[in-house]
């Protein structure tokens, strides 16, 4: 019953001399496909918003805010970014725990490592480090985590962000479980938006984060917190998820790297209905059809929370709301007509759609999402989705689609990780500025500071909504 103290030595002793060259190049993509989401996501109308409270009411100039350049302190910095980089459904998931780490990890590493001073392979020790700890927290409160109502990020991300300050900061292994005691009184985050939409869900990543970068400034500053937060009687694990796996916290620590269990997300929705959309791609492949000649389409998991997290809105009151009803989604997809990337479920394309329109409507009110018992056509937090399309000539096109693309049984390819980074980043960033970033990030381990990263992120005005 020492888990919370075994993740803390394992943290401060962690080199990057250690960790496997696989590991350290999966955490540079990652790195990258966050960074394209936060720079996208500061232009959005909610992300201006947020930005704009914390204009006027904070202050500091310790840590670069992406895209705008607001010199704030470390924790506002971080909470904005990570608030950037969660602002359209675009970031990484790990599907399995499930949770997403990147929308914690990066941001907070990076607030941290310009108020450090700390050079670029201190930066991505702390990344890999904040994702390793984040996912086996979630993933020790698997399922039951999200089952219960609470958003794993939100629960969890404190603690990752703890860690990139624990790395960052140099914490020996008192001072890091200190950080964790702390960070644990953080969490937080409840997912009620999958009934109702609501912009609030844009700030999951910023609570933690600030959170947890507050959680290693005070334990810098001799702040003590509970040495058991994660497996204590009133820790976080069985607080919040009720049943838990505590093995799942330290088994295999330096060995298995959860890290490499990560996704990067081709689409901008809910990872759960990103099987939908590649099984239509198939069954589009097979037999073009179009929204007059469907009848009926059915999706299959095996799971009541999956139907309730993905299944309960049919005809959103808003863009969260939209990207989190599979229905609506796949009318999008067939509406548009393409396939993969540029099927119609991008990031840009949530932002241009009419809510109202009544042919998407009537098209998403033919989707339904069923729970079953047929082993063979099921969908999991980490298994695929069973999909069957019924036309109105009585044609029935089905498919089983195991895992999605962008899982790692499904990658992206190295080439579509930065094609993505460059349809989040040209029309916002300068002509020429996301090659540099591409090429910094290639080479992150060089750089002397990450001053010269963060100088990239930096344009000022908002060239799309100038634009438009």
């Amino acid at each position: 019953m020492q888990e919370t103290r075994i993740l803390a030595q394992w943290v401060a002793g962690l080199r990057l001399a250690d960790i496997p060259e696989t590991v350290q190049e999966h955490a540079r993509r990652f790195l990258l496909d966050n960074l394209g989401c936060q720079l996208a996501g500061a232009t959005l109308p909610w992300s201006r918003q947020f930005h704009a409270v914390l204009c006027k009411t904070r202050s500091g100039d310790a840590a670069t805010v992406a895209y705008h350049g607001d010199r704030m302190v470390p924790d506002d910095a971080a909470f904005l970014n990570a608030t950037f980089n969660h602002a359209n459904e675009t970031d990484d998931t790990h599907l399995k725990s499930p949770t997403h780490p990147g929308q914690i990890a990066v941001p907070s590493a990076l607030a941290l490592a310009e108020y450090a001073h700390a050079d670029g392979e201190r930066l991505l020790l702390a990344v890999i480090a904040a994702y390793e700890v984040m996912i086996r927290i979630s993933w020790s409160c698997s399922p039951h985590l999200i089952y219960r109502g609470h958003h794993p990020p939100v629960g969890v991300g404190p603690f990752g962000a703890a860690t990139a300050g624990a790395v960052i900061l140099g914490f020996d292994a008192k001072t890091a479980l200190n950080a964790y005691g702390i960070a644990g009184s953080h969490s937080a985050g409840l997912i009620e938006y999958t009934k109702t939409g609501g912009s609030v869900k844009r700030i999951h990543a910023g609570i933690p984060t600030q959170g947890g970068v507050r959680a290693a400034l005070f334990a810098e500053a001799g702040i003590t917190g509970p040495p058991t937060i994660l497996e204590g009687e009133k820790g976080f694990c069985k607080v919040f998820a009720g049943e838990y796996d505590l093995s799942r916290l330290t088994d295999g620590l330096g060995d298995r790297w959860h890290l490499l269990d990560n996704g990067i997300k081709p689409y901008s929705c809910c990872h759960l209905i990103h099987f939908a959309f590649d099984a239509l791609d198939v069954l589009l492949d097979r037999r073009g059809f179009g929204p007059a000649d469907l009848a009926e389409i059915v999706v299959s998991t095996n799971s009541e929370p999956i139907l309730s997290h993905i299944g309960s809105i049919v005809e959103p009151g808003d863009i969260l709301g939209a990207q989190f009803s599979l229905p609506f989604s796949v009318a999008m997809r067939l509406h548009h007509g393409g396939r993969r990337m540029e099927g119609g479920n991008g990031f840009w394309d949530y932002l241009d759609i009419d809510l109202k329109d009544p042919d998407l409507l009537a098209t998403a009110r033919k989707v339904r999402v069923e729970v079953t018992n047929d082993a063979s056509r099921v969908a999991t937090v980490d298994e695929g989705a069973g999909v069957a399309v019924r036309l109105t000539d009585g044609t029935v096109l089905d498919v089983d689609v195991p895992h999605s693309w962008g899982l790692p049984e499904n990658p992206l390819s190295v080439a579509e990780v930065e094609r993505k980074f460059y349809y989040l980043t040209d029309p916002v960033m300068p002509a020429g500025r996301p090659r540099r970033i591409v090429e910094a990030v290639a080479d992150v381990t060089s750089l002397k500071s990450v001053r010269q990263l963060v100088d990239l992120l930096v344009v000022g005005g908002d060239r799309r909504a100038a634009a438009q």
